[in-house]
């Protein structure tokens, strides 16, 4: 098999691994290092010029800091990892173990979620330029075209040294997706020396959500492993800035979000008004919900939307149309639950049930 085939089918392989598991486990893991530390140390990586050699970084252990991306067009600065696990993918781009690093002969893949540092990157076009820095190296890649390419689809053709962003099609989808969006660019310039800041700060951002659910409630499980229900598409709204909406801080907000709806439903259930005070403060529980068991996998897919400004979440709201059995009115309802954001907290505000 020669090298080419080695990497056609490498790629193939881990498209295949950000499957349905464990795509979807990737919305339910926290990662163990919170992103200001890692865009710490980043500015760390990039401004690294002792005895500047020229040789970009190229780590071989996953879960390794190389370098930062940076899309101008999009606003958009990220840390770079080697590997591409759930737990990279949570706070950083992920470069695929089976490809050069960018500004080798070849092609680097590089992955991340949707709805995360490449929420946006259907927007780039022909002629857009993206940067690399590693170390004292910067490299800059021109966009020359983009293709919409079936899971485990094998890397796609750039003659040269060049570079592909991939990841989930569409990019708002909260399931795992059977079709890939798939940027192509090619090595236009390279830069040896004390590189610049990128052209956006990377300040930190808060990524660690919660909901204040008692240890009890938590121990009904609260995620979205534990319960089931089918996922749809995230929204942002309102006027956040383009850092905030193509980072992982949305990401890790519907964690928290879905913690409080589904924390709220096992409170209901069990008709235990101090866990329902604790993620519902001052909200009467729905009649409906009181001693009913929602069938969750029955439900419509699950929208979520969020308000922002700026760099700060103001609220979310989740949209289903769930069916409840037992309670003292089972049948099927449309709900429309708003929560709110408290710096890192997240509660529920208001409860909506309407028969469908």
């Amino acid at each position: 098999m020669s090298r080419w085939a080695r990497v056609l089918v490498g790629l193939a392989l881990v498209w295949g691994a950000l499957g349905a598991l464990g795509y979807r486990l990737g919305w339910e893991i926290h990662a163990k290092r919170g992103q200001s530390t890692l865009l710490g140390s980043a500015r760390t990586v990039v401004h690294e010029a002792a005895q500047c050699s020229g040789t970009p970084i190229t780590p071989s252990t996953d879960g390794v800091l190389a370098g930062v991306l940076s899309i101008p067009s999009l606003g958009v600065t990220a840390p770079v990892e080697s590997g591409t696990t759930d737990t990279v993918l949570n706070v950083a781009v992920g470069h695929f173990d089976g490809t050069p690093w960018p500004g080798s002969p070849g092609t680097a893949a590089m992955l991340a979620h949707d709805v995360s540092y490449f929420a946006r990157i259907d927007q780039l076009r022909p002629g857009d330029r993206i940067r690399y820095q590693s170390g004292c190296v910067s490299e800059t890649f021109t966009v020359v075209g983009h293709q919409i390419v079936r899971d485990g689809a094998p890397l796609p053709p750039v003659a040269g040294t060049a570079m592909v962003l991939d990841t989930c099609w569409p990019t708002d989808a909260l399931w795992y997706t059977p079709d890939r969006y798939v940027v192509e660019a090619v090595e236009s310039g390279i830069d040896v020396g004390s590189p610049g800041m990128p052209s956006t700060p990377m300040t930190s951002l808060p990524t660690g959500f919660t909901t204040p659910a008692p240890a009890g409630l938590q121990a009904t499980g609260l995620s979205l492993v534990d319960n089931e229900e089918p996922m749809g598409t995230m929204a942002i709204g309102g006027t956040p800035s383009a850092r905030w909406s193509q980072s992982p801080a949305p990401l890790a907000l519907e964690s928290a979000a879905l913690a409080a709806y589904f924390g709220a439903y096992h409170a209901a259930t069990r008709d235990n008004g101090s866990w329902w005070s604790a993620v519902a403060p001052g909200v009467p529980t729905p009649v409906a919900l009181i001693g009913a068991t929602p069938v969750l996998s029955r439900a419509s897919p699950l929208d979520i939307t969020i308000d922002a400004v700026g760099d700060r979440a103001t609220g979310i709201t989740l949209n289903t149309v769930l069916p409840l059995s037992g309670g003292s009115a089972p049948g099927t309802y449309r709900m429309t639950v708003t929560e709110a954001v408290h710096g890192t907290t997240v509660v529920i505000a208001s409860w909506e049930v309407s028969h469908d």
